[in-house]
């Protein structure tokens, strides 16, 4: 159903009172003595009027306020559908291990509304939440769909050489790394492990 501005409302109550008081005779009352057969006009007092106008504004700034409320949670709950929705298109189903390769399929370019999936410190999450760092084009999709652990602890978003990969993170680089997963764990769903991890690799 369309909704209509408020402000529509407030014409209505106000155009509703104009009729009220336009339909009475503002004539002032005769004298005792002048006796007629029949009255023809009704005399309103002023602080009739004043009570109509004083009621007439109090209900339109009710129902303009009232109206605003019903606007903002109508607004929400549309984006909680919406979220919902989101949610439900973006799910995997966790499992007790991945293999990496595994993961290539969820780094979001064949589904721009499915899961993206990343690894740090054996652990695997789901950060479809954060589809615009990570997803097609985004900063850090370099992580998408794989191991990101190095990626994370050197803060480097460039692949590295064989010869690079077979040095060990230095302790600043594990000190590093060890923000990157409390930050990724407390924000987005944990989905499983990372087969063949070697915690040794990334221990302080």
């Amino acid at each position: 159903m369309r909704r209509r501005h408020p402000t529509y409302h407030l014409f209505t109550v106000l155009l509703l009172c104009a009729r009220i008081i336009s339909s009475s005779a503002f004539t002032a009352p005769k004298s005792k003595h002048h006796n007629h057969r029949r009255k023809s006009a009704i005399y309103v007092e002023p602080s009739v009027i004043g009570g109509i106008v004083v009621t007439a504004g109090a209900t339109a700034a009710w129902w303009i306020g009232g109206a605003k409320d019903r606007e903002n949670k109508a607004n929400y709950a549309e984006y909680e559908a919406l979220q919902r929705e989101r949610e439900r298109l973006a799910f995997v189903q966790p499992k007790d291990e991945w293999l990496e390769e595994e993961l290539s399929a969820y780094n979001g370019e064949n589904d721009e509304s499915g899961p993206i999936l990343l690894a740090v410190k054996g652990d695997v999450f789901n950060v479809w939440k954060g589809r615009n760092f990570y997803g097609p084009d985004a900063e850090y999709h370099i992580m998408a769909g794989r191991d990101a652990t190095r990626f994370l602890a050197k803060n480097k978003l460039d692949e590295e050489t064989e010869e690079e990969k077979k040095i060990e993170l230095n302790i600043g680089e594990r000190a590093n790394l060890e923000v990157w997963y409390w930050t990724i764990k407390n924000k987005y769903q944990f989905v499983g492990n990372l087969s063949g991890y070697d915690p040794k690799s990334t221990e302080m």
